[in-house]
């Protein structure tokens, strides 16, 4: 989810009441790029455009049934206006409001046919085989932003916690406060999970130890901030994207950071298909209201070969 002072404020007051290709702008070039990245991209495409998407936020392939879930909504708030679509995975919507009735979900992860979803105050599980919601696990905390989901290889689950600066994991059929710093874990967004540590993208980059819960500060060469889409790139390194001044990076693991791409259009939370060597990108424009993915097919270059 993109933080923002309206997305804050709309917070509150809430509370209290056919495909077009598209091109990304290069800022680096190849040799720019092939100095710190060993990732480019080749060819993009865009899915679903002007078909119904609305701030698509995220999304995440399921493997088992082949499609995509891709999350949706008007303003980060409670509500009735959530939705998650479903897209084959050749670019096809096949539902656009596959489930729907949510508040505005944001982040997701899936395990063994189980969609789990941030949804401002709820993580929500969905049985993706049903097509229904089969459990809710409220906030431990109140107006917390819950915004990321994260499942490590034994099945453990966490979720950010934006607006509390908070890390909650899913224990004994609730959600608890796992971890909380107000400066490393400042308006805490994008998650990746293992069984050593937790990897938060927020307005900086952290680690927690699984085991100690310590968190230490990553940093990053060129520095940048505020994070929303995290995901590994099987090297030890990261594909990223941005909240503000929005974009798509990738972080190597020497912790050298290479813009990819950025446009007009802001960047989501993004999935990544290794074996394919595919990105997965939600993107969208509200001044003009096109909502699409992007996808980008990329190339991984050998520290051997020569560039």
């Amino acid at each position: 989810m993109r933080i923002t002072a309206i997305t804050i404020l709309l917070l509150s007051l809430c509370v209290s009441c056919g495909n077009q290709n598209k091109k990304g702008k290069h800022p680096s070039s190849e040799k720019d790029i092939s100095l710190k990245s060993n990732w480019r991209i080749t060819s993009t495409t865009d899915w679903v455009n002007n078909q119904g998407l609305l701030n698509v936020e995220s999304i995440v392939h399921d493997t088992s049934n082949q499609v995509f879930y891709a999350s949706n909504g008007e303003n980060y708030g409670l509500g009735t206006d959530g939705f998650i679509s479903k897209i084959t995975k050749d670019g096809t919507l096949q539902e656009l409001k596959w489930i729907e009735g949510l508040n505005r979900p944001t982040g997701m992860a899936i395990r063994d046919s189980l969609l789990y979803v941030a949804d401002v105050n709820a993580l929500i599980v969905i049985n993706t085989k049903k097509g229904t919601v089969v459990e809710r696990f409220l906030e431990p905390v109140t107006n917390s932003g819950l915004n990321d989901v994260a499942i490590n290889e034994m099945g453990e689950v966490y979720v950010s916690a934006s607006f509390v600066h908070s890390i909650f994991k899913l224990k004994e059929g609730k959600l608890i406060l796992w971890a909380k710093d107000e400066e490393r874990l400042k308006w805490a967004n994008g998650l990746v999970a293992t069984n050593k540590e937790v990897i938060v993208a927020g307005l900086d980059m952290s680690t927690i130890d699984s085991d100690s819960r310590h968190i230490d500060s990553i940093q990053l060469n060129p520095s940048i901030k505020d994070f929303d889409g995290l995901v590994p790139d099987g090297n030890d390194g990261f594909f990223v994207t941005t909240v503000e001044n929005s974009g798509f990076y990738h972080i190597n693991k020497q912790m050298q950071v290479t813009k990819i791409m950025e446009d007009a259009a802001y960047f989501g939370d993004l999935e990544f298909d290794r074996a394919n060597k595919t990105i997965y990108i939600p993107r969208g424009n509200r001044k003009t209201n096109e909502f699409y993915i992007t996808v980008c097919t990329m190339e991984e270059w050998s520290d051997t070969k020569n560039r």
